[in-house]
């Protein structure tokens, strides 16, 4: 046997490798979202219990990660953040996805006619992603927002999305996330929460009645592409619930000239 056929791999050696790099590559994305959703910088013994996986992998995948620049180590009591190249992955996403495009301009002029924070999101991995969002003009910085996730229950934002998709769609969400408290006035209750999804059809719009967050309110609007299907949602928050309430028309007709752009 010459030397080249010994070192030839098999065919089952070839998948085998192959299925351990994407076994890999799942825990070191694993890591990123761990790490991404996380509200402070996290130790490698706290990544390695919230992604499932062996201290020693996490430690591996982290230093690697922390070399390609994705994630940061703090010098002083090493805790990990994301990192700079993230970055250029994130603003290509943005730059090009037509929903957040389309609907900046009307989001800005949305906080200039009520005079509100106005936030645009969509359904993604049974959450509510903010794909931007535009400060009340009140306040000094306009900003955009993104990036953020919350539970689709208890923002109006999802109950806006979930009121127009397929029951079953929705139930089987729920048992994916289910229907935890944030504050005394989330609902938790699988019939309450598909009669508050039927009461937001048939109003228009939907209520977070400080469901997420103590103090703030919210009420949103469904966007909705060529087919009739929810692609997304657009609300205004504030700490006073009738005074969002009293922009429902503009909010809608906003909802629906950002539909019709689509």
């Amino acid at each position: 046997m010459t030397r080249s056929k010994a070192l030839k791999t098999s065919p089952s050696a070839e998948a085998e490798l192959d299925r351990s790099a994407v076994k890999s590559l799942r825990k070191a994305l694993a890591v990123l979202d761990v790490v991404a959703v996380a509200e402070h910088p996290l130790s490698i013994a706290e990544i390695a219990l919230r992604a499932g996986i062996a201290r020693p992998t996490a430690y591996r995948l982290v230093k690697t990660l922390v070399i390609d620049g994705h994630l940061a180590e703090n010098t002083i009591d090493a805790r990990i953040s994301i990192g700079f190249a993230v970055l250029p992955l994130a603003a290509s996403l943005l730059d090009r996805n037509r929903l957040r495009v389309e609907a900046l301009p009307h989001l800005h002029t949305l906080a200039q006619q009520t005079g509100e924070r106005v936030n645009l999101g969509i359904l993604h991995r049974d959450r509510v992603l903010y794909l931007a969002g535009v400060e009340k003009p009140a306040l000094p910085t306009i900003y955009s927002r993104f990036g953020k996730t919350v539970s689709a229950h208890c923002c109006s934002l999802g109950k806006a999305i979930l009121a127009h998709l397929p029951e079953s769609d929705v139930r089987a969400l729920l048992v994916r996330q289910p229907l935890t408290a944030h504050t005394p006035n989330s609902i938790t209750n699988l019939t309450s929460f598909m009669k508050e999804l039927r009461e937001t059809r048939e109003r228009g719009f939907a209520v977070d009645r400080a469901e997420h967050v103590a103090g703030s309110y919210c009420v949103a609007t469904t966007i909705f592409n060529t087919r009739n299907e929810p692609v997304g949602a657009i609300g205004l928050s504030g700490r006073a619930l009738d005074t969002l309430i009293k922009h429902k028309t503009v909010l809608r007709q906003t909802a629906e000239l950002i539909s019709h752009v689509l």
